[in-house]
């Protein structure tokens, strides 16, 4: 749902804007190049030790300035915010010590390479190693927009599959069901059997989805079954975070379903059986 009103937000912008509303990075037919990450967020998963593991993330060419590839190397200094959780010798070292990332000649992007150190991922919480672009070569700009770049890293699998009692409650009232299974679909992702307070034949397919990264539940945006209302998360216990781990036992989520009437929240309990 919160995606699709951002969708819904941009489309309208877009037909109401005069050549003064274009941004930096629309206008292909002069100014700078314009460059940044293509995506502010990135997640590196080890359960496992592997050694040392190369990963490489994108900085891309997001505007063209004059239509015309670069005829010579981009370079984009950046920085390690202090905000970052993860340490340089635990978690990754850097693989080019240089403190630049280079479009080269001709390209579209240039990757920000690290050693990640798979052994020493934290087994109990993620951390963060937060980049930021500060500086670019004459005829290049920045785009604000996409001068950071959150890598996370996890090293705590998800062990929440299993049987439970799971307790419902919306503004309709309780439903409590003893017969809940959560099922894992991918890494630390996993699929309920019931939605809401709603029985097994109402929907096809049954259940949500939801995604546990060290103890934070998110629920991504998805369709109510085979019906396309929206279930979406609300960010009930921070931001991105809908669901929390409160015990080995226990978890609780909370999340939105459309309605025409009004959107409504379904709030969980989940207590693990035996």
């Amino acid at each position: 749902m919160k995606k699709l009103m951002s969708l819904l937000v941009v489309a309208s912008a877009f037909l109401a804007c005069t050549d003064d509303d274009i941004r930096t990075e629309h206008q292909l037919s002069n100014g700078p190049k314009v460059v940044g990450f293509a995506t502010s967020l990135a997640t590196v998963e080890y359960f496992t030790d592997e050694g040392v593991v190369l990963r490489e993330f994108p900085m891309s060419l997001i505007g063209n300035g004059n239509g015309q590839l670069p005829t010579t190397d981009i370079e984009v200094t950046y920085e390690v915010d202090p905000a970052s959780t993860a340490t340089e010798g635990v978690e990754f070292d850097f693989a080019d010590a240089s403190g630049k990332i280079v479009i080269p000649a001709g390209g579209t992007f240039g990757n920000f390479p690290i050693n990640v150190n798979t052994g020493q991922l934290n087994p109990t919480e993620k951390t963060q190693l937060i980049l930021n672009l500060t500086s670019s070569s004459d005829g290049s700009v920045i785009g604000s927009q996409y001068d950071q770049l959150k890598i996370t890293f996890v090293g705590c699998q998800s062990q929440l599959q299993g049987s439970y009692t799971m307790v419902c409650t919306t503004t309709a009232g309780t439903r409590t069901r003893t017969d809940e299974v959560i099922s894992v679909t991918g890494i630390n992702t996993f699929k309920t059997r019931y939605i809401g307070r709603y029985s097994l034949t109402q929907f096809t397919p049954p259940g949500y989805t939801f995604v546990d990264i060290c103890g934070e539940i998110a629920v991504p945006d998805q369709n109510l079954g085979q019906y396309s209302n929206q279930i979406y998360g609300i960010d009930a216990y921070g931001d991105g975070v809908d669901g929390i781990v409160t015990s080995a036992t226990q978890f609780e989520v909370k999340h939105n379903i459309t309605f025409a009437a009004g959107d409504q929240t379904q709030n969980y309990i989940y207590t693990r059986n035996n």
